[in-house]
């Protein structure tokens, strides 16, 4: 939980840092690139902070519930959320669906540099999946491989993933049930002297795996 804590403390001046919404807004237009968005659609966003990707993608769907762990950040979320006159499609719920259950039935999922926090990620791409209707969208923008684990050597309690290999992400998404896996790259993060990629990989629900009903 130290983490949901520090999370906690710093969801107020999260979005003050012009990284962070550079950062957003590449996503943004990556997932728009990527994924037919239309308003009929409902959408979840996992681990999603202060709910600013939501909100820069709100005018591309119909609602978004907008999840994250931290107690502080969805009181941001929900701040935000007011401040820009989308209570009537967007809200946030503090909820880490690695245990908590949703309810509903989503057409697309997204998450931005959330994944990296998920210690039991194959459960959590199980519980994506169950969210999702047959055929409906998953994207994910995360961190790419960083095996010497650069970017969180400032963080001493850091007990998440050192970014993704793509092929192994590409094979845990397809058993928990999703096809159509592809990644392109969305931006990159400056930090120290050092860029590191971010990409995003989209893929598709499928019917439940056979043998596993």
């Amino acid at each position: 939980m130290h983490e949901h804590k520090r999370f906690d403390d710093e969801a107020a001046t999260w979005d003050d840092d012009p990284g962070h919404e550079k950062r957003q807004v590449a996503v943004a237009q990556a997932i728009r690139e990527a994924v037919n968005l239309s308003p009929r659609m409902k959408a979840v966003d996992v681990g999603g902070g202060t709910g600013r990707l939501s909100i820069l993608l709100a005018d591309q769907v119909g609602s978004v519930v907008v999840t994250d762990p931290s107690a502080g950040m969805v009181q941001v979320a929900r701040e935000r959320i007011d401040a820009a006159g989308l209570n009537d499609r967007l809200r946030a719920v503090q909820a880490d669906l690695t245990t908590d259950r949703l309810d509903g039935a989503y057409d697309v999922v997204w998450s931005s540099m959330a994944l990296h926090h998920v210690q039991d990620l194959d459960g959590l791409l199980r519980s994506v999946a169950d969210l999702l209707v047959d055929g409906g969208r998953l994207c994910i923008a995360d961190l790419d491989e960083d095996p010497d684990g650069a970017f969180h050597a400032d963080k001493v309690d850091f007990a998440g993933h050192h970014g993704f290999d793509r092929h192994r992400l590409a094979e845990q998404l397809a058993h928990a049930g999703f096809a159509d896996v592809s990644f392109v790259d969305a931006t990159t993060i400056l930090k120290g002297d050092r860029e590191f990629g971010v990409f995003l990989c989209t893929a598709t629900k499928v019917h439940e795996p056979a043998g596993e009903h």
